[in-house]
């Protein structure tokens, strides 16, 4: 017992509360909203929340054994896990790939009847390994070669899976780019770099014409008509029908046919019809502390490599959260992009908590 309380008070235990507490809540409310599609699918309301409970218990596990994992250990093999996982992406255009909602991004695994996001691997991995390049050119960042070695990392992390998935591409991009500022980016290659990004992003756009038909919903919402907007549409109506204290839990009306993926995309709007306005503030509130004590653990931290990697694993859940709220809200785009640690989904849950448990690893030796 002495052990443990020693290895949690090792541990920065504002990050890791809100941890707890986000995960916890996540798995309640996809046992509620995900209640409908249970029935319908298996003939067992609670078969999704089953299914979060097991992916919690394994995410916990991984957690821990990212929080103990040494630093240079992790710095080693960077580079092998990021080729590793760039190779995962490429296998979205081989017979492995397995299309949902038009699009192919999930793998799955031969006669095993397992799938999985790879994109969610890539964005560890891409922060794992330009910690390193960052770490090892930090008295170099004014050259021309360490520029283009970085730009030719976030391109490899980024064209392919936006290719795919052009909000989750747009997730790492935001992600590096912070690393690379916080790194010491010259104004002159900030300049660069955000031309480089315009001039890919547009063609990523218009090359795909449902991300042009979003956009133009998105750029008309009083055409609530349009096939576009009925997400929006449905996820508005939810969140006002909260009002302040919310219809109750369980009770939700949306979640049974109105609001498509109401257990992961917008399980958002299912928070704010069942428990209202207090509800929305009081998730709000643990993710700010969850990305603050982030944010402080990377300030803290001496090591630079540690440093970058705090900020790049705090960055990309707070970009994500930011996402996926403004899409439920109306202010962005419909993206298909998941709450971290509250929407179903095994894959996003496992990466996401072995994340936090990196950074949780950071604030051990802080």
């Amino acid at each position: 017992m002495n052990r443990l309380k020693r290895q949690t008070k090792s541990v920065d235990l504002g990050l890791l509360l809100a941890f707890i507490i986000l995960v916890g809540f996540g798995l309640i409310m996809v046992t509620s909203a995900a209640y409908p599609l249970g029935l319908k699918y298996y003939n067992d309301g609670f078969h999704y929340g089953k299914r979060q409970l097991v992916f919690s218990f394994l995410g916990i596990i991984t957690a821990f054994i990212a929080s103990r994992l040494p630093r240079d250990f992790i710095k080693k093999y960077s580079p092998h896990f990021f080729l590793f996982t760039l190779i995962l992406v490429l296998a979205l255009w081989s017979p492995l790939k397995d299309s949902q909602g038009g699009q192919a991004r999930w793998l799955k695994i031969p006669y095993t009847g397992f799938k999985f996001q790879p994109s969610d691997l890539l964005k560890v991995s891409s922060i794992l390994f330009l910690a390193r390049v960052l770490d090892v050119n930090k008295n170099r960042m004014e050259k021309r070669e360490t520029f283009i070695t970085i730009i030719v990392i976030i391109a490899l992390a980024v064209i392919p899976i936006m290719i795919k998935d052009l909000s989750t591409g747009a997730v790492i991009a935001f992600t590096l780019l912070v690393m690379y500022i916080v790194g010491g980016i010259r104004p002159h290659q900030f300049v660069s770099l955000v031309g480089i990004g315009v001039a890919v992003m547009i063609p990523m756009v218009v090359m795909f014409w449902y991300r042009v038909k979003r956009i133009f919903g998105y750029l008309n919402p009083d055409l609530a008509v349009l096939d576009e907007n009925y997400h929006i549409t449905q996820s508005l109506y939810a969140i006002a029908m909260g009002g302040l204290g919310g219809v109750g839990f369980f009770h939700s009306r949306q979640k049974y046919s109105n609001l498509p993926a109401a257990h992961n995309d917008f399980i958002f709007s299912i928070i704010c019809e069942e428990l209202g306005l207090l509800g929305a503030v009081f998730l709000i509130i643990m993710y700010f502390i969850l990305i603050y004590r982030g944010l402080v653990v990377a300030y803290k931290s001496q090591n630079y490599y540690d440093k970058y990697v705090a900020v790049g694993i705090t960055s990309y859940i707070g970009i994500q959260t930011v996402f996926n709220l403004g899409v439920g809200c109306g202010l962005f785009p419909v993206t298909g992009i998941t709450l971290p640690l509250i929407s179903y989904g095994g894959t996003s849950l496992l990466v996401t908590m072995a994340s936090i448990g990196l950074l949780l690893g950071v604030s051990r030796r802080v």
